[in-house]
């Protein structure tokens, strides 16, 4: 009846039987009470009477008892299906018949997709860089997968799907990794691949290896990452140009139909300053397209090499190898000095006076003993808060084992209490969420790109557990590992004293990021990388100043967000008040100027946006100003590409819809075998059952039914004058 079943009756009271002994005698007792009456009433009074007092018992006795009744409940329902179209721009591309995207319309069309709406409840979703049921909502110039993916299932927490068809090409730009994403899916996906084969003939600048910080006079080089299909046999010429100028060229004949190159491109500065540099193919006859054929990069050319002082008391392999790559790089000079007993020839003591320490760039202090720099403590403060000098502190065994040193700890970002000896064991860096595109930590091009690369490191293997974070420190990166990633115990970050910035390192060794990479065969290009943006951010004085505006890069895509961030404070770095701000960008070329406000999101904290900006190379005038005064006022230059990141490569990537299938616990199809797909899935009604209990016990209508019972049975006994 109803659909119930298994209908059962459970009593919580600890005591049934003196309950049941109790249900009884209260129920005779109530009978016998009205058996007779003084004086006499009427057969059909005394039982009313009889049954408010036995239904006032029933309630007690339902209290006593604490019964539960239990019981399930079977329905069908329809299957509910998930359907995720991708809309992204490579959706547009034609190979041989038609477009695919093209191709996913027929598909949407065709009698097996009309038999899945008709047997299940499809709810159709929409995918490009975001995830939305309207198709006009979707950002089609680059594509997240496995956001989407993620997206998805955080929306489906509350009735999730019992499948998901996934029709897209595979090809995945931005965020985090489809088969990251697909990991964690609790629904099966069956992925549709929409591309067919590569096409026809093209040949696209897939990534450039730059330095974003050279100098003039030094030669400098770019690793030029290429890709093509269907181009054996084609000759073509890869340049470096500036404005019209073309810095260096390089020839690249092609052998193979499909695969991947590299060229090297070099060029040696001759003027400071910002530049924006092309890196480019001129188009080819008969190629599909020429809107990935170049690429446009930003460096920043400085007037001459830095200076960097490195101290350690116990030269060790990171004290090695970091020495050796310092000085192999043609852009430092590195004085290298050993205060410890066993310096040998290496020998020297600390800079004893603010002019010597001043003239250096940047101080690297190995694993030091913060004690023994008690007496330069003046002078290293000093360096830091007014010559603006950068310091980075890497800790180990020997800093732990001295102990707190107050006057130092206040130097750092985080530091320990009290003394405790380094802890080891194996484990990773997790960069922190809100600076994974810090130049310290960015060693990859994208977020999701960013997590695996930290996670794929050579783990490290001792750790300064530093239990207090100052308040004005900036946390880059946690410990991650068995036992540690709830602790949020600080590895990376940094500090600012005005124009200066110390940042520390508590956990080692960095050294064995290039000794195993190579011992493997690899290069060592994530310690290179880590080295260089912690130099270039540490060194590179533009970024010190407390009041200041500047985009979030100088090359932005077509389609992508551009931001101007804003920083308003004192020489304190506490916030200004009442700070008003605005933007200008002009094309210029055809003049078109577009302006926006710098609002504030924090205490001095600014910030700038502009949407779909068209392609083009922008001069900008950023400007602060508080009651009619400039703060502050930059001028600079920016580029928005006439491409999006759908047209740097638009092949099919089948490997990744397989992937997110098999990782997901569903199947793989082409777009031809989509009946296939249609007819692997079972459509059949979904038996459900829910499973329901009734508490009687504790109810106030159970107390209102044995008050309201009492009272009234109460009432009409004295209103018949009973005894």
């Amino acid at each position: 009846m109803f659909g119930l079943k298994d209908i059962s009756i459970e009593f919580l009271t600890g005591n049934p039987v003196l309950v049941g002994l109790a249900f009884v005698v209260l129920i005779l007792l109530s009978l016998l009470l009205y058996f007779k009456t003084n004086p006499p009433l009427p057969l059909h009074f005394r039982i009313l009477l009889g049954g408010l007092r036995v239904i006032a018992m029933l309630a007690l006795i339902g209290a006593l008892f604490e019964p539960v009744i239990s019981f399930s409940r079977e329905y069908n329902r329809n299957v509910r299906v998930a359907v995720l179209l991708d809309k992204s721009s490579s959706m547009d591309r034609q190979e041989p018949d038609k477009s695919r995207a093209a191709r996913l319309d027929s598909l949407m069309s065709c009698p097996d997709f009309s038999r899945l709406k008709a047997s299940a409840d499809v709810e159709t979703y929409y995918f490009g860089e975001n995830v939305d049921q309207s198709s006009d909502l979707v950002n089609r110039d680059k594509t997240a997968l496995g956001e989407a993916l993620h997206e998805l299932s955080r929306r489906e927490l509350a009735e999730p799907s019992d499948f998901w068809f996934l029709f897209s090409d595979g090809n995945s730009n931005s965020g985090r990794q489809p088969a990251d994403a697909a990991r964690g899916l609790s629904v099966p996906v069956y992925s549709i691949d929409m591309a067919q084969d590569a096409g026809s003939f093209d040949v696209a600048l897939s990534a450039v290896d730059f330095n974003p910080v050279v100098f003039v006079g030094q030669k400098t080089e770019m690793k030029v990452k290429l890709n093509w299909h269907s181009a054996r046999g084609q000759r073509f010429t890869v340049q470096l140009r500036h404005d019209t100028r073309i810095l260096d060229e390089s020839h690249y004949t092609l052998s193979q139909e499909d695969g991947l190159g590299e060229v090297t491109l070099s060029y040696v500065p001759a003027e400071p300053g910002q530049r924006l540099l092309q890196v480019q193919i001129p188009i080819l006859e008969e190629e599909e397209t020429g809107e990935n054929n170049q690429r446009t990069v930003a460096v920043k050319v400085l007037k001459s090499r830095l200076t960097i002082l490195l101290v350690t008391a116990h030269p060790d392999y990171e004290v090695g190898f970091l020495n050796r790559y310092l000085k192999q790089s043609e852009k430092y000079d590195v004085d290298l000095i050993v205060t410890g007993p066993k310096a040998g020839n290496l020998f020297d003591r600390f800079p004893a006076s603010q002019t010597e320490l001043n003239r250096y760039d940047l101080v690297i202090l190995h694993d030091p003993e913060p004690s023994s720099l008690e007496a330069y403590q003046e002078i290293i403060k000093s360096y830091l808060s007014e010559r603006g000098g950068a310091i980075w502190v890497t800790m180990g065994r020997q800093f732990a084992e001295s102990g707190p040193v107050p006057w130092f700890n206040r130097l750092l970002p985080f530091s320990q209490s009290s003394q405790r000896g380094v802890d080891y064991g194996d484990f990773h860096g997790q960069p922190a969420e809100g600076n994974l595109f810090h130049p310290a930590v960015r060693l990859a091009d994208d977020r999701s790109g960013i997590r695996e690369v930290w996670a794929d490191l050579p783990p490290f293997r001792s750790l300064v557990r530093c239990d207090q974070t100052d308040l004005t420190g900036v946390v880059l990166a946690y410990a991650s590992g068995p036992g540690l990633d709830r602790l949020n115990i600080p590895i990376l970050g940094y500090k600012r004293f005005g124009p200066g910035k110390l940042l520390s390192v508590a956990a080692l060794p960095m050294w064995h990021w290039s000794f195993i990479n190579l011992g493997f065969g690899e290069d060592d290009s994530h310690y290179g990388t880590l080295l260089e943006g912690v130099i270039s951010w540490l060194t590179v004085p533009e970024d010190f100043d407390p009041i200041r505006i500047a985009p979030d890069k100088e090359v932005f895509n077509r389609g992508e967000q551009i931001r101007f961030e804003g920083f308003a404070f004192d020489q304190g770095f506490r916030p200004i008040p009442g700070v008003t701000g605005v933007v200008q960008i002009m094309e210029e070329e055809s003049h078109e100027a577009y302006e926006a406000d710098l609002i504030e999101h924090g205490e001095g904290k600014f910030r700038a946006l502009y949407d779909q900006v068209p392609p083009g190379r922008y001069h900008y005038k950023a400007l602060f100003e508080k009651e009619g005064q400039v703060l502050k006022q930059r001028e600079g230059r920016i580029q928005v590409e006439p491409f999006s990141l759908e047209e740097y490569d638009q092949d099919g990537d089948p490997s990744t819809l397989m992937a997110v299938a098999r990782l997901s616990g569903g199947d793989y199809f082409t777009c031809q075998q989509f009946a296939q797909a249609v007819s692997a899935v079972d459509l059949s009604p979904i038996t459900e059952s829910q499973e329901g209990e009734i508490v009687i016990w504790g109810r106030l209508w159970l107390l209102l039914i044995f008050i309201g019972s009492l009272g009234l049975e109460w009432v009409l006994r004295k209103l018949n004058d009973l005894i």
